[in-house]
């Protein structure tokens, strides 16, 4: 009787809380227009750019379109090329490549493929291996293998895992046993409030919802939680080269955590504001989207279906030995908030979005924006 009521202490204080919140409001109005804003530009023409790779040619990155917030909707993985402005959309995946991977009898995701996290790792000189959340049709981590052929990068997809009953996962790296780390955010099912479900707001406001799912391949394939490892809201992960530490971003925490997985240890911790994907440099540190949402501002911005949301965020550069971190770029507002990665290909700071129609071009290192006239975006 004592924990029924305990239960329900809870859940009353966290509508109370849920109906404060939303009752805030956010005076930015949604970005509609194209323009730059000093050396900061808009790269206009996306759908929802959640999670960016490098292909690793120095031009192109691996862009995952998301559906629409929260329903699942159909998306598309792309190459945008950032010297030709190019962004090559592919085709639904119908067919499978003979080197298959994963689970027996997956099928190709086809119309339904609503991607999320995704990451890039090299098999051989000419061959990487592209992992994929996919919300689709189901709910399941995607392999697509990307081989190059003289100057050009052709995409097969490979094979799936399906996630276990009522699993809600957000970012995927591949793990050195050939299997795969996956964030588990919180409970698919539970009691609906609107846009979000019950386990949904216990995650948003601290509660721990959610674990690190690890799958290797061995004996046809098991699913085990990193040890001991609980959080609120999981979000992005990392792994290092050699494959001994994930670092995981506990979005609902406002922290990032260095975790050796076989332990399930946190070895250190980085604060920050719900920290959302992770990048690594090419000098080695962690590149972590940090964003400042209350309720109210982050359901402004599922509800954007043309322009960006204006919500701020930050890059900040963390050193992946003691966790110690500064912020290098603060955006709000024009010409894009509510970042979700930030990867550096050649002289510039490229930034996605989970809600919008571009990518936010910044130069590299980050330098005080210019003030000045702004200038078109395309």
């Amino acid at each position: 009787m004592a924990r029924f009521l305990l239960l329900m202490l809870r859940r009353s204080c966290l509508l109370l809380m849920l109906g404060g919140l939303l009752a805030c409001s956010d005076p930015t109005p949604v970005i509609t227009d194209c323009n730059a804003k000093g050396d900061r530009k808009a790269l206009c023409g996306f759908h929802n750019p959640e999670d960016l790779e490098p292909l690793g040619d120095g031009r192109t990155l691996i862009v995952s379109q998301m559906g629409i917030v929260g329903q699942h909707t159909p998306g598309s993985l792309a190459f945008y090329d950032v010297k030709a402005k190019h962004l090559k959309i592919f085709p639904d995946f119908t067919e499978a490549d003979p080197e298959r991977w994963g689970q027996e009898n997956c099928e190709p995701p086809g119309e339904a493929f609503s991607p999320h996290g995704i990451h890039l790792s090299r098999l051989n000189e000419n061959t990487q291996r592209l992992l994929v959340v996919n919300h689709g049709g189901r709910e399941a981590v995607e392999s697509f293998l990307i081989r190059r052929e003289d100057d050009t990068f052709q995409i097969s997809w490979q094979g799936c895992v399906e996630m276990p009953d009522n699993s809600n996962i957000n970012d995927v790296v591949a793990g050195p046993d050939g299997g795969f780390f996956t964030t588990h955010m919180f409970a698919m099912e539970g009691l609906s409030l609107g846009p979000i479900n019950w386990p949904q707001l216990e995650g948003l406001l601290g509660f721990d919802t959610g674990w690190v799912w690890h799958w290797t391949p061995e004996n046809g394939g098991a699913f085990s939680k990193v040890k001991d490892f609980r959080s609120a809201f999981p979000n992005g992960i990392q792994i290092d080269a050699e494959g001994k530490y994930l670092y995981v971003n506990s979005w609902g925490d406002n922290q990032v955590h260095k975790l050796d997985w076989r332990s399930g240890e946190v070895l250190a911790t980085a604060d920050m504001p719900h920290p959302d994907n992770t990048q690594w440099t090419e000098d080695g540190r962690l590149l972590v989207a940090s964003q400042h949402f209350n309720l109210a501002s982050a359901r402004q911005c599922m509800e954007i279906r043309k322009g960006a949301c204006p919500s701020r965020f930050d890059i900040v550069a963390v050193n992946p030995e003691d966790m110690s971190h500064t912020v290098v770029l603060e955006q709000q507002g024009p010409p894009m908030g509510a970042g979700t990665v930030a990867q550096v290909l050649g002289n510039y700071l490229y930034i996605g979005s989970f809600a919008g129609d571009r990518l936010l071009r910044v130069p590299w290192p980050v330098r005080e924006s210019a003030e000045g006239a702004d200038e078109q975006g395309n």
